[in-house]
């Protein structure tokens, strides 16, 4: 069985905070940690002063700061629907009929926020646990046909285990007197489409980090550590004894196929105790105010990824439209 290179997924860390938990590996291709802030290492982050802090019951309808310099889910499928037809159309020239994998359903929230700020719906949460329904179970990776050596040569470039497919290192062999391009057919198409940087066809760096350290370092700030001092007293009158919010979804206890009954009353008494103490309207306004931040130290870069992302997505729809 031949892997084949795909585009990446938006939203790494906490587009799914409560799910990506459960799921242990399901909602981020690289930690807070790892990904590193937009700022020296080790360096301390400067906590904003926060002068609204709107009531929420929930931010699904709320949209933060680095939003605008992060793929869509749409823009998203667009981009990998493009990526597919034109590696397709890329193999067809070497004469092979090739049809790329179709891309494997993945849980989504209905906003990048609706689960970022963990459950929030004391009736779902009664029902459904710390998982949003759907979530708990990551689904089977779909199955990729067998290709030959030939073929998975001038579609990556490469048949070296020790080269990356479809990466800038790969290609330039010639078949059959046609010389195969950089990357293969994966890479020719990532190119056209402006995406054969490291993301190969996700998120920037940079943006996927604001919005992964926002949500770190919005935890330390000390309106947000008012409040979940609030939720805790709150969790504690239940029965519940957690520090903040993603002690309580990160309870190892919940790492089960199904929501047992113990569950679903600490995920209802989560989001409940959020509700009464604004604990999301608090955390959102912290948030989105360290990513305004972050966003005002980083503009000249960021515009630049904006107008990136409008021409990639003007390339994509050019593409699906023939």
């Amino acid at each position: 069985m031949t892997s084949f290179p795909t585009p990446g997924r938006p939203k790494a860390a906490v587009v799914l905070a409560t799910a990506a938990v459960l799921m242990a590996a399901g909602c981020s291709s690289s930690s807070p940690s790892s990904s590193g802030p937009p700022r020296a290492k080790g360096a301390a982050v400067v906590m904003p002063e926060v002068s609204s802090v709107p009531r929420l019951i929930t931010a699904a309808d709320r949209t933060l700061p680095i939003a605008p310099y992060l793929l869509s889910d749409q823009q998203s499928d667009e981009l990998t629907a493009a990526q597919a037809k034109l590696t397709e159309q890329c193999m067809v020239r070497f004469g092979f009929r090739y049809t790329s994998p179709a891309p494997t359903p993945v849980f989504r929230p209905r906003t990048p926020t609706q689960f970022r700020y963990g459950v929030t719906d004391p009736k779902a949460a009664a029902v459904d646990g710390f998982a949003p329904a759907g979530s708990r179970t990551a689904p089977a990776p779909a199955e990729h046909a067998s290709v030959s050596a030939e073929m998975t040569l001038v579609l990556t470039g490469t048949n070296d285990p020790h080269v990356k497919p479809g990466s800038t290192a790969a290609g330039g062999q010639v078949h059959k007197g046609r010389k195969i391009p950089v990357g293969g057919c994966v890479g020719e198409a990532r190119a056209r489409l402006l995406s054969e940087g490291p993301e190969a066809g996700g998120d920037a760096e940079l943006p996927n980090a604001i919005n992964i350290d926002s949500f770190e370092s919005s935890r330390k700030h000390p309106l947000v550590r008012a409040v979940f001092a609030k939720w805790s007293q709150c969790m504690e009158a239940r029965g519940f004894s957690y520090p903040d919010p993603l002690a309580s979804t990160g309870d190892r206890a919940w790492r089960t196929r199904t929501a047992s009954a113990k569950e679903k009353a600490a995920a209802r008494a989560d989001a409940d105790c959020k509700m009464r103490n604004n604990v999301v309207g608090v955390w959102y306004a912290v948030d989105a105010a360290l990513q305004r931040q972050a966003i005002e130290k980083n503009s000249a870069a960021l515009d630049k990824i904006k107008k990136a992302i409008r021409v990639r997505v003007k390339i994509a729809a050019a593409v699906l439209d023939g």
